[in-house]
């Protein structure tokens, strides 16, 4: 049985810097495979890209943790028109969440609203898909042609996204404060907020207590309930822009799939992952690695990012706007480049 596969990964919709229409105008272009394919040329192979069957969304579609101007109203201003397109394309839609929108693996295994108007389901999956087995702990691949593919979104590779999966367990102080800075009065006025709490303190410090030098328990707790209110409701703003700006300054996008493995990212002794092929995303980096195992051979490939533009690392170019194309003849990995013409980066047959 023929079958075919479009792999998306870190589109990061809400983002300052995601690729919005360039990510729709690829939407509508895959929406029209549905009436005409598309004949690709891959190393000297003409390769014919028809309609998915399935379109897997690789993680970090959402930007929930940095979104422009630390709004989320923007991410929800960016997803309407996708999310309209991905629905028209008449393939069922399988949402992996990353660390960038893991508060979506909330919903998986709810079945309320999976199923669209085209009789098409969207299904989330909390960690990867498929699932593991329950009983061997093994994660067995989906067959397409002759290989086994496994899709996660790759976090799991990184050591210090590991680190706050932990820490997240007990509480997630990125969510928190997100949320709490997304009240629209703190939204609105943290920063004339913080002017007032420093000005208040100023006062406190030179004024109130020259002119009352022995103020009683009410007076003290009427003025720190007044600096409290205006402290607390600044420091949400405070902390969301800061992790903003300290998220910008160390972005994994300089990782290739060959220095996720060989940086030890990827820990081949717990190998779980029962699969020839291991897709995800994450680094933003296009690419690929072959793995030598006690098995055989494992190909990793990273199935990149819409944002930002083409950027060149070490004499290796990181494009942006890629994709995957799975189908029974092979993986390949391609780059969109605008009014439905594409170039093949990569191709493994």
């Amino acid at each position: 049985m023929k079958q075919a596969y479009i792999v998306i990964s870190d589109v990061h919709l809400g983002n300052g810097e995601c690729n919005h229409k360039d990510f729709c105008d690829f939407l509508e272009w895959v929406h029209g495979l549905e009436k005409q394919s598309e004949v690709i040329k891959c190393k000297d192979k003409k390769i014919t890209i028809k309609t998915p069957d399935k379109i897997i969304l690789l993680g970090d579609i959402l930007d929930l943790w940095n979104p422009k101007n630390s709004d989320r109203n923007n991410i929800i201003k960016d997803v309407m028109k996708p999310f309209y397109l991905l629905t028209n394309i008449n393939c069922d839609k399988i949402y992996v969440v990353g660390n960038h929108d893991d508060s979506l693996g909330e919903l998986e295994g709810k079945g309320d609203f999976d199923v669209l108007n085209n009789g098409k389901k969207i299904v989330i999956y909390n960690r990867h898909y498929p699932k593991k087995d329950k009983k061997s702990g093994k994660a067995h691949g989906i067959k397409i042609g002759n290989k086994s593919y496994f899709f996660l979104h790759g976090h799991q590779f990184d050591k210090n996204q590991a680190i706050l999966k932990h820490v997240n367990r007990i509480w997630n102080p990125i969510n928190w404060f997100q949320d709490l800075f997304n009240v629209k009065f703190t939204k609105k006025y943290w920063k004339a907020n913080f002017a007032i709490f420093l000005g208040l303190l100023i006062c406190d410090k030179y004024f109130l207590m020259r002119e009352f030098p022995q103020p009683d328990f009410f007076d003290n707790l009427s003025w720190a309930m007044i600096i409290g209110f205006f402290a607390l409701s600044s420091i949400p703003g405070i902390v969301a822009n800061t992790q903003g700006i300290i998220y910008n300054s160390t972005k994994p996008r300089d990782k290739t799939v060959e220095q996720v493995i060989k940086d030890k990212y990827y820990q081949k002794n717990r190998e779980t992952i029962d699969a020839d092929v291991v897709v995800f995303g994450h680094t933003h980096f296009a690419s690929s690695y072959e793995l030598k195992t006690e098995t055989g051979k494992k190909l990793f490939l990273n199935s990149g990012c819409w944002v930002g533009s083409d950027i060149e690392y070490n004499g290796i170019t990181c494009y942006a706007n890629t994709f995957l194309y799975l189908d029974e003849s092979g993986a390949y990995i391609m780059t969109w480049r605008g009014s439905g013409n594409i170039e093949c980066i990569e191709a493994f047959t």
